[in-house]
């Protein structure tokens, strides 16, 4: 890369190597991981702070197992048309729109692992780029920088509270110092340039302005005149074993190797580690401390907010949305819209297909658009609209969508909840399917719509289907077994009452549940939406749908019946989106500017009718669904032979609203079944040994019944609710939690200190009807569990509870929650507004009086009572409880010496040793 005091050089790179990774229409994109077979899962890069700098591209999730048939589905021939499936009536688009050029797809996928071979596919990209590309597509180019600087200035203002920020200003200071001393360019002036970067976005606007040789010169001599280093890693389990037998066994060695003497030396020092780790401030000291700051003074964004009953009015009967929410920031300089679909009516066993068609809807893909709606379909859509003789719809192929999408979006997505994110895990209810878009404000019609025409009319064939569920299941598998997320998956697992439960783990022995048991199991009906999107049954769910599809696409003339579940399964998720008017929907949208509550209502009421015009043109339509034949052709009409269901198009009578606790139905605290937590008796635990982990995990879970917002603000308004402080208990619970959690606080001092683990942190989560402890990167696992009960035991005592919580640790602990619940409204107001709405309040600001009003009248009494109600279930023998370990891959004679050890508790918790195998369902579709 560029010298390090090259400021202008390295931010063109970051420019240009955000739109080559970012943007779905770059050729790399299309070279490698947007095509019919893609060569890699994922790009990423990066322009690290070297000296000099170092331009880094890795290419993810490369096919390696599964290569010689993810090969031979790339090579296949084109298959017969005229199968069982396939329609009489009309010709193929393959045929319409001429034949494709097989050659481009399948010429490359040879010796992915061999020498310098993506090095040699990334050059003759980038030459490709520089010769014919960029000139060609100059203005596209040009236009996605102008808008990747808005959206850059945008979220580096969003997080001005943040406490990192100081962080960031002392990087940058000492990054100048560091290239002024080390650097051969940077040491030769008198003074470091201090804040070379503080004029990054002016650059930015500088170089947007730079013709299209600066960028073509740019390419040149930093990606292909430059030396380049090709690295292919590939993954070998055996070597990871091996690695850490011969750590273990130099650790033994070592400790074997010691004298008497040097052993007692070594205890000696350890004692007096150990007690220099103690917080030791008299108590003297804190007296003299300045007052807890009032965090009421902080300021949040400017907005100005109107709500509208879109449920009530007449003129939007037909569409699923009960509320719609607009705020107007007069600082902001981009558009959102959030539009959250409710899932309620749609039966219970496609239930599991949710996660992958909120994935499909931003996948590579075209539109089938039927032609009596294809001309309005065009208006604003930024693809040409393509009437092919004899066919009785529209097609645009899924490279002018992508362009469609990248000319009108910032950033988009689609999720059911934010299951999978982990980051905020169960804040965003899983009961909606939300449509998320970032766009410039004169973008924002045309960018709804080109989200809602690939929700209802996107080409979701065969193989567009087998790409995305295969690269989800590798997310998953990735995530699954990997740190935190190990706990997060496993308990809701076990956790959640269903087939497979913690339960069936007490019942039968370790061999049970697995697929080496052979147990079979389906979403049952009865069994609550989180699970069916538990990450372990999804990737079993995402296996059998992947070897299902691959089967139906590897024979020339079989759609098995497993592809026609699939593929009716997607079909009948979108019948139900296109036809529900249960008005429990909200639509949520934020814009820049000063607008009145007419053009407020105005832009709402148009993006509404956009939802209805769409969805209306689908009911009539009534398409067939569309499978491809071959990974190459983009689809093929055939008929199921299934009806397809549709939900009644009927208003739930007004008497049933007025029940719920809000406008929006399915809130997080109605969660119906998904907050449940299995009896178990007598207290359960399971040790889970895995090989990639390098420390230790604990979890526990107990039941949680407690209430935190509002009941039903239908029938009685927050105002008069806060009379009571219906929620008092919660909020000394999240305020004993907030102190438990502190850094120089007793429990995390007890586990900390001593060196036992690095993380611990206490959540109480009233969405999904627990609290958990969770013990992160522990070097002596079981040490820390009975560390945390030694201390909670201390506590209980009079003279512990003295010494851990007082009337300034209740203080600190008011202004510390305070401070997080602004810092999340400043950085992510609309997120927060709409999650406000989703838990009955009417904005945020209520949301802000309802959890001041609580915190300021908690007193340490109702934290004396939190603790005896919710935590001495923690140490209380015979309690309902949970508990995961998750360790390194241990010796047998070490497992079971471990496992004694947990065993041996006095709470009468009961450990068992399960293979993580043991946890996945065999799921059949």
């Amino acid at each position: 890369g560029p010298p390090a005091e090259d400021i202008e050089t390295q931010v063109a790179l970051e420019m240009l190597l955000d739109y080559f990774k970012a943007d779905p229409a770059s050729p790399l994109r299309k070279r490698f991981t947007n095509r019919p077979v893609p060569i890699a899962g994922d790009i990423t890069v990066s322009l690290s702070a070297f000296i000099p700098t170092v331009i880094e591209l890795s290419f993810t999730e490369v096919p390696f197992s599964s290569y010689v048939s993810h090969a031979a589905a790339a090579a296949a021939e084109p298959a017969k048309r005229r199968n069982a499936y396939a329609s009489m009536s009309y010709p193929s688009p393959a045929d319409a729109f001429g034949p494709l050029d097989l050659a481009k797809l399948h010429d490359d996928i040879n010796g992915l692992f061999g020498s310098n071979y993506y090095r040699k596919q990334l050059v003759s990209t980038l030459t490709y780029i520089v010769e014919h590309w960029l000139p060609e597509h100059w203005l596209h180019f040009n236009s996605y920088l102008a808008k990747r600087r808005l959206c850059i200035s945008t979220k580096f203002a969003e997080v001005a509270m943040e406490q990192r920020g100081h962080m960031c200003i002392i990087n940058m200071l000492s990054h100048d110092a560091v290239v002024h001393r080390l650097s051969p360019g940077g040491a030769s002036s008198s003074q470091p340039a201090f804040a070379s970067r503080g004029h990054q976005f002016s650059m930015r606007r500088a170089l947007e302005k730079k013709d299209c040789a600066f960028w073509k010169e740019l390419i040149q001599k930093w990606f292909l005149d430059a030396p380049m280093v090709h690295l292919a890693m590939i993954p070998d389990p055996k070597m990871g074993i091996q690695i850490e037998a011969e750590r273990n066994l130099a650790q033994r060695n070592r400790v074997e190797s010691m004298s008497p003497s040097e052993l007692e030396t070594t205890q000696q020092k350890l004692a007096e580690a150990l007690e220099s780790t103690k917080l030791n401030i008299p108590r003297e000291a804190f007296a003299t401390l300045p007052p807890i700051p009032d965090i009421s003074r902080v300021q949040t964004p400017e907005y100005v907010g109107y709500n509208f009953g879109i449920g009530s009015d007449p003129l939007f009967s037909q569409s699923p949305f009960g509320t719609g929410r607009v705020l107007v920031l007069p600082n902001e300089v981009q558009s959102r819209f959030q539009f959250s679909l409710p899932l309620a009516g749609l039966p219970s066993e496609l239930q599991p297909y949710l996660p992958l068609f909120a994935r499909l809807l931003t996948a590579q893909a075209g539109l089938v658009i039927p032609h009596s709606f294809a001309a309005t379909a065009q208006q604003d859509s930024c693809f040409p609209q393509l009437k092919p003789s004899g066919m009785p719809f529209a097609y645009v192929n899924s490279e002018q969508v992508d362009s469609a999408v990248s000319a009108a979006f910032t950033e988009y997505d689609s999720c059911i909840g934010d299951y999978f994110s982990h980051d905020t895990q169960g804040r965003w209810p899983i009961e909606v399917l939300t449509l998320y878009g970032l766009m410039q404000p004169k973008d924002m019609f045309r960018a709804f719509k080109l989200l809602v025409l690939k929700l209802l009319f996107g080409d979701f064939g065969v193989d567009v289907i087998l790409k995305t569920a295969t690269k989800m299941k590798k997310e998953l598998k990735c995530m699954r077994g990997t740190g935190n997320s190990l706990l997060l998956d496993t308990f809701p697992w076990l956790r959640i009452p269903g087939s497979l439960d913690a339960r069936t783990m007490l019942k039968h022995d370790s061999s049970v549940g697995g697929a080496s048991s052979g147990v079979v199991i389906s979403h049952q009906a009865n069994e609550p939406l989180g699970k069916a999107l538990n990450l372990y049954y999804q990737i079993a769910f995402l296996s059998t749908v992947t070897k299902s599809l691959s089967a139906a696409m590897s024979e020339d003339d079989l759609v098995t019946t497993e592809t026609n579940n699939v593929s009716d399964a997607i079909m009948q998720i979108r019948a139900h989106f296109a036809s529900s008017i249960s008005p429990t929907g909200l639509a949520h949208v934020t814009l820049p500017g000063c607008l009145d509550r007419t053009e407020a209502h105005l832009t709402l009421s148009t993006l509404v009718g956009d939802w209805m015009l769409c969805s209306s043109a689908w009911r009539e339509d009534r398409q067939p669904v569309t499978v491809p034949t071959t990974p190459y052709e983009p689809s093929v009409i055939y008929s199921s032979g299934r009806r397809i269901y549709t939900p009644p198009r009927k208003r739930r009578r007004a008497v049933a609203a007025v029940q719920t606790k809000a406008p929006i139905m399915n809130s997080p605290n109605s969660r119906v079944g998904s907050c449940e937590f299995v009896a178990v008796s007598p207290s359960m635990g399971i040790h889970i040994a895995l090989a990639n982990l390098q420390t230790s995990y604990v979890g526990i879970q107990i039941p949680l019944r407690i209430q935190r917002d509002p009941s039903d603000t239908q029938l009685t308004p927050v105002a008069k609710q806060l009379e009571t402080r219906p929620a008092k208990d919660y909020y000394s619970l999240q305020l004993l939690c907030t102190i438990f959690n502190r850094c120089e606080g007793m429990v995390k001092n007890a586990i900390r200190g001593p060196g036992y683990a690095y993380g611990i942190a206490i959540h109480p989560r009233p969405d999904e009807g627990h609290i958990a402890m969770y013990i992160s990167h522990a070097v002596d696992p079981h040490k820390a569990l009975h560390a945390f009960w030694q201390v909670m035991e201390h506590i209980g005592t009079e003279n512990g509870w003295a010494e851990a919580v007082d009337e300034f640790q209740l203080n600190a602990a008011r202004s510390n929650h305070l401070l997080r619940l602004y810092m999340d409204i400043s950085q992510s107001l609309m997120f927060e507004d709409a999650i406000a709405l989703f838990r009955g309040y009417a904005d945020v600001d209520q949301q802000l009086l309802w959890v001041r009003t609580h915190i300021d009248c908690v007193s340490v009494a109702d934290l004396r009572q939190a603790f005896l109600k919710h935590f001495v279930p923690f140490i209380t023998k015979g309690a309902n409880s949970l508990s995961v370990f998750a360790t390194p891959q241990y010796s047998p004679e070490t497992g079971t010496e471990f496992l004694h050890q947990l065993n041996g508790n006095v709470y009468g918790i009961q450990f068992k040793a399960v293979d993580m195998s043991v946890l996945d369902p065999v799921v059949n579709i």
